[in-house]
C-alpha cells in the first residue's frame, strides 16, 4: 500500500516566533495538516478492510476459513457414525466376502483398504478399482451410505514420509485424492500412516508438522472447489505414539472425525512375551503404569485432554483376536507367559467365525470373562485367545453412548462372522451374518432414535 506523504509549504506570513524565538506554526495550516492525516488514514482502513473481505471470499487469507471449517465439520458428525472398514477382496479371490454381501444399511460409512501412496500419487490395482465400482453400487439401496478409500494401513504407507515433505509433493497427492473421487463417485479419503514421525529420525517432529499441513491443504482445496469431500484419520491408540504423530489441535481443525485403533493392545512379540487382552475397555486392577494406559477409556481420555472435541472421536472396535501359545498350560492367567503365536488363525490373528469354529467343535475350552476389562479370553491347553463377542463389543457401544462420543469403527468386515455360521456358546441368538457389528450399529441406532424420541416429547410437552 503506497503511503501518503504531505508536504507543507509555509509564506513568510505564515510563520511566526514567540519570545524565546522559537518558531510556531500557523494553527490553521496545522489543522490542515491533521485533517489530511487523518483522512488518509481512514481511507487506508476502508481499503484495507475490503481486501480482507475480497481475501476472505476468496479462500486466499491463511486461517479465514477456520470458524467455517469449524462449524461445518460440527454439522456433518451431528449423528453418530458407524465407520466400517473392508478389506477389498484379492484379484482372483473365491471364498471372501465380496462388495454383493455386504448390507448397505448396516455401516454409515465403509472405508475400501487400502490404497498406497506411489511417487506421490494415490495407486490403487485394476481389481481394486472394479471393487470401487461395485461398492458404490450399494448407495443406490442406501443413497446416505458414505464410501471412501482408505490410504496405507499396516504395510502399505511407505509412501507417506516422501509424499508429505514438501508442499510439491503434497500437491501432487492432493490432485490424485480430487481425481479419484470425482472420477469414481466416493464420498472421501481416509488417511492411515502407521505412523507420522515414529519411525524416520531424521524426519523426525518435521513428519508430524507436514502431516498437520497434508490435512490442511486437503481441506482448503476441498473448499476451494465447493466439494462436500469427507477427511478422516486413522489414529494410534497408546500415549506413546499419540505424543509423537499428531498435533491434536490440527486434527481437530482439518478431519470430519478421527478412527481411533483402540485395539492391538496386546499381542505376542519378543518385546512381550506375555498374553494379553487385544482391546480392554477399562484398566484391570492389577495393572500398574504403562500397562494401565493401554485400554480404551485410557486412550480416549487422552484425545479428550488433547482438545479433540467428543464428536470427532470414533472407537475402534475390533471383529478380530489374538492368540497365543502358552509357556505353561496350568498359568493361563492374563499375563501368563507365552512363548509364541498360537496354532489358531494366522500369526497371531484370529477372526470372529474361527473362534466360534475352535469353541463349538473343540471339547473342555474355558471361557473367561474379564468383569473389569469388560472382555472375554479363552483357553484350551496350551491355546490362549483374546477376542471380541457379542457381549464386550456391546459394552463398547455403551461406553461410546455413556462418554457422548461421535461413533465406533469396526474393524473389519470381514474378520466378522459375514457368513451367518457361528453357533454355540460365543455366539447371539436370533443374529446371523456380521453379528458383532449388527450389534455395535442396533445399540447406537436405537440410542438415536430413543433420543430423538424424547427430544420430540420434550418439544410438544412445550408448545
Amino acid at each position: 500500500m503506497r503511503s501518503f506523504i504531505v508536504e507543507k509549504k509555509h509564506k513568510l506570513s505564515d510563520i511566526k516566533y514567540d519570545h524565546f524565538g522559537t518558531q510556531v506554526t500557523n494553527t490553521k495550516t496545522e489543522y490542515c495538516c491533521r485533517g489530511l492525516i487523518v483522512t488518509s488514514c481512514f481511507l487506508f482502513v476502508c481499503a484495507s478492510a475490503v481486501i480482507c473481505v475480497a481475501l476472505y471470499q476468496n479462500g486466499m487469507w491463511g486461517n479465514s476459513h477456520i470458524s467455517d471449517i469449524s462449524g461445518s465439520l460440527q454439522s456433518r458428525v451431528a449423528e453418530r457414525v458407524i465407520s466400517c472398514y473392508y478389506n477389498m477382496p484379492s484379484e482372483h479371490a473365491t471364498d471372501e466376502l465380496m462388495p454383493s454381501g455386504i448390507n448397505p444399511n448396516l455401516c454409515t460409512h465403509i472405508n475400501l483398504a487400502f490404497a498406497q501412496v506411489v511417487s506421490n500419487e494415490i495407486r490403487l490395482e485394476p481389481h481394486q478399482y472394479r471393487t470401487i465400482i461395485e461398492m458404490v453400487k450399494l448407495k443406490h439401496t442406501n443413497p446416505d451410505l458414505k464410501i471412501l478409500v482408505s490410504v496405507g494401513g499396516a504395510g502399505t504407507d511407505k509412501g507417506f514420509p516422501d509424499m508429505v515433505l514438501n508442499h510439491k509433493s503434497r500437491k501432487t497427492f492432493i490432485k490424485s485424492v480430487k481425481y479419484l473421487l470425482r472420477n469414481h463417485s466416493l464420498d472421501g479419503i481416509d488417511l492411515d500412516w502407521e505412523f507420522p514421525a515414529l519411525h524416520n529420525a531424521l524426519g523426525g517432529g518435521r513428519e508430524r508438522q507436514h502431516f498437520s499441513q497434508l490435512l490442511r491443504e486437503i481441506r482448503m482445496e476441498y473448499i476451494r472447489e465447493k466439494r462436500d469431500y469427507i477427511l478422516t484419520v486413522a489414529a494410534a491408540a497408546p500415549q506413546a505414539i499419540v505424543d509423537v504423530s499428531y498435533d491434536v489441535d490440527q486434527l481437530n481443525m482439518y478431519v470430519d472425525y478421527v478412527n481411533i485403533m483402540t485395539y492391538d493392545f496386546h499381542s505376542f512379540t519378543k518385546y512381550t512375551p506375555f498374553t494379553g487382552l487385544n482391546s480392554p475397555l477399562y484398566q484391570r486392577s492389577t495393572e500398574q503404569l504403562y500397562l494401565a494406559t493401554l485400554n480404551i477409556n485410557y486412550t480416549i481420555h487422552l484425545y479428550l485432554d488433547k482438545g479433540l472435541d467428543r464428536n470427532k472421536i470414533i472407537v475402534g472396535i475390533p471383529t478380530y483376536g489374538h492368540t497365543f501359545s502358552l509357556v505353561n498350560v496350568d498359568n493361563h492367567q492374563v499375563n501368563s507367559p507365552a512363548s509364541g503365536f498360537g496354532s489358531l488363525g494366522s500369526l497371531g490373528f484370529i477372526n470372529f467365525p474361527d473362534v466360534c469354529a475352535f469353541v463349538t467343535n473343540t471339547e473342555n475350552v474355558t471361557i473367561t470373562r474379564d468383569n473389569e476389562a469388560k472382555v472375554s479370553y479363552l483357553y484350551k491347553n496350551k491355546e490362549w485367545v483374546s477376542y471380541e463377542d457379542p457381549q464386550s463389543v456391546m459394552e463398547k457401544a455403551k461406553f461410546i453412548i455413556e462418554n457422548k462420543l461421535g461413533g465406533a469403527m469396526i474393524y473389519s468386515l470381514n474378520a466378522d462372522d459375514y457368513k451367518g455360521e457361528c453357533r454355540g456358546a460365543v455366539a447371539r441368538a436370533g443374529v446371523a451374518g456380521f453379528p458383532l457389528a449388527k450389534i455395535v450399529s442396533k445399540t447406537l441406532k436405537s440410542h438415536i432414535s430413543s433420543s430423538e424420541q424424547n427430544m420430540s416429547l420434550v418439544q410438544r410437552r412445550g408448545h
